[in-house]
């Protein structure tokens, strides 16, 4: 499942996002993964320090959204690399790794997230194109919004034409592992918060128990 969160960041936060990658030299996306032909994009540097401190934004927003927590359940999440693509730029079809070398120590990439940092009608093209065995949608948002979407499927950003995108990219690894069970709990949330105020204490309590022990059921701590 793709899920857009439309509002992940503050109009202040993505400004202040877009002043650190002002401030900062990029370096060629395939840096970090140097076998790649199909990636032609730049970022900056992961090993600058100050990377982490200006991506905790994006972190501690994941952590406390509503929607993505419903959506990720999210254990992890690694401070997000910031890529830039520019006219001419793109990243062809790919699959990210399965297997992330963070620190302090090694995560598993459950769900992949894009944070849009450029708004829509600042660049031309640079849709996320993502494979959903026959559909292909292409997603371009807003600056501040985001998009989850599962990390073991092709996508790939289509040319950039005009103007420059920006973005944070992140990855996720979930509490909940099983990607059917994660969508079992998303749909048994929504349905709580549907029937919030139509129910009785006594079905409230149902369904609250039915949510505990399915996290206890499926939860990877």
């Amino acid at each position: 499942m793709i899920h857009v969160i439309p509002d992940l960041l503050t109009a202040e936060q993505v400004a202040v996002l877009r002043r650190f990658a002002d401030s900062r030299e990029f370096i060629d996306g395939r840096a970090t993964n140097v076998q790649s032909s199909v990636k032609n994009n730049q970022q900056i540097d992961q090993q600058d320090a100050e990377v982490e401190k200006a991506g905790d934004a994006v972190v501690r927003a994941l952590f406390a959204n509503a929607m993505a927590s419903r959506v990720a359940f999210p254990k992890t999440i690694p401070a997000p690399t910031i890529a830039r693509y520019q006219p001419g730029m793109n990243y062809g079809p790919h699959l990210d790794e399965a297997i992330l070398q963070t620190r302090p120590q090694a995560m598993r990439s459950d769900l992949s997230c894009s944070v849009f940092l450029s708004d829509s009608d600042e660049y031309d093209g640079g849709e996320l194109e993502i494979w959903l065995g026959s559909e292909r949608p292409r997603i371009k948002e807003k600056a501040g919004a985001a998009v989850i979407y599962p990390t073991g499927v092709i996508h790939q950003v289509r040319p950039v034409t005009r103007g420059t995108r920006l973005v944070a990219v992140t990855w996720i690894q979930s509490l909940i592992p099983n990607p059917q069970h994660r969508q079992v709990l998303f749909h048994h949330l929504e349905l709580m918060s549907r029937l919030q105020s139509k129910c009785d204490e006594g079905d409230k309590l149902m369904m609250e128990s039915v949510r505990t022990q399915l996290m206890r059921l499926w939860a990877d701590i």
